[in-house]
């Protein structure tokens, strides 16, 4: 058991220091983002929906980028055809990113999305901004909220998802 948690923290010190985990990324819980968001070339990226972004909260220094949109018409969510060229425009297949979104899934999706695209270092927040469910159905264990790390209902305009096309 002790092993097991000195090797945990090794490999969370070498991933706050900004060292590639293999195949250029890994599973990172909310306060090993939180320790590497402030490396050089090391960005925070939600890939929730605008209005989960903007009405749920999201973590301070996050960029939003989203996988899918909200299409009020048809009340089902859409692909954002543009989602690996928003992120060519804004950073480089060098960059260290991390993604989060609610639960980590849509994440997890988009890291191997952009690892196809060619970008190298790609993070996924396991249990996202809200956490897993408890016994009854809230969100309320883990996650990036629940482990009281700094988010906001602020929005600063540098960090906003503007289409390219």
């Amino acid at each position: 058991m002790k092993k097991a948690l000195c090797l945990a923290g090794i490999i969370g010190v070498l991933a706050a220091a900004g060292w590639p985990a293999g195949q250029g990324g890994q599973d990172i819980s909310s306060t090993q983002a939180f320790r590497m968001h402030d490396q050089p070339d090391t960005y925070l990226i939600d890939v929730r929906t605008v209005a989960e972004y903007v009405y749920v909260g999201h973590p301070e220094m996050a960029h939003n980028i989203p996988l899918v949109f909200w299409d009020e018409r048809n009340l089902q969510t859409v692909a954002n055809e543009s989602f690996v060229e928003d992120f060519r425009a804004r950073f480089k297949l060098g960059d260290t990113l991390i993604l989060i979104c609610r639960s980590g899934r849509r994440s997890a999706h988009a890291r191997r999305m952009l690892r196809r695209a060619g970008f190298q270092k790609v993070f996924n927040v396991k249990e996202g901004f809200e956490g897993k469910k408890d016994q009854s159905g809230h969100r309320t264990i883990d996650g990036w909220k629940n482990e009281d790390l700094p988010y906001t209902y602020q929005l600063d305009p540098a960090l906003l998802h503007r289409p390219i096309k």
